[in-house]
């Protein structure tokens, strides 16, 4: 059986990378990514809004290029990806509209505008979450978690409130909330260790 496709994100490998290295929960058990050189990184990734707690771009781009000339791709690139020569396929990067490749949707760009907001001033960003709506107004995010539609959405909203309110009641630790996406797996790790910080704080 072959692959239809292998996928490469070069941030989305560093920062799984990044994030492992630098965890405290779970550690031994989650499989560390290779390790890649910044030097290949794209500036503004909302990959990178994400996981980089110091985050400082007034923007981001979640709009990826399929890069089909393989003598261009970087040799960390091809060496990756070579071992999957039938269906190997490098993304990069955009600025402009092109490929939705993590099929971002409504709720996940203004959960993610809120994160934004937040990476530029941890104290600027309210919540109030007695709401039906959804929406990001003059630093102030309505949502409430039952209310968001996606996955990633519902865990930017628990990173949010757990940082801004240090609340995270909204989590059952007996139901993932990813569903076997890559992303959302990682960067529900990343959550819940954010969470074991704040519990081992408040027990100290």
């Amino acid at each position: 059986m072959t692959l239809s496709s292998t996928m490469l994100v070069l941030e989305l490998q560093y920062w799984f990378n990044y994030f492992v290295i630098n965890s405290e929960i779970n550690k031994n058990q989650v499989p560390i990514p290779t390790t890649l050189d910044e030097v290949y990184l794209p500036q503004k990734s909302f990959i990178e809004l994400l996981f980089n707690d110091s985050y400082n771009d007034s923007e981001y781009y979640y709009y990826y290029t399929e890069e089909t000339n393989k003598y261009s791709w970087p040799y960390v690139v091809k060496t990756r990806l070579n071992l999957y020569p039938a269906s190997a396929k490098y993304y990069t990067l955009s600025d402009s509209a092109t490929t939705n490749l993590f099929n971002l949707q409504q709720h996940d760009i203004i959960l993610l505008n809120a994160l934004l907001a937040y990476r530029l001033d941890s104290t600027a960003v309210s919540i109030i979450t007695d709401t039906t709506a959804v929406g990001f107004v003059s630093n102030i995010l309505y949502a409430n978690y039952n209310n968001l539609n996606t996955n990633l959405s519902k865990l930017i909203f628990l990173y949010l409130d757990l940082k801004i309110n240090e609340n995270y009641s909204n989590y059952n630790n007996e139901n993932l909330v990813s569903e076997g996406n890559l992303l959302e797996s990682v960067y529900e790790t990343y959550v819940l260790d954010e969470m074991f910080k704040l519990v081992s704080n408040r027990s100290t």
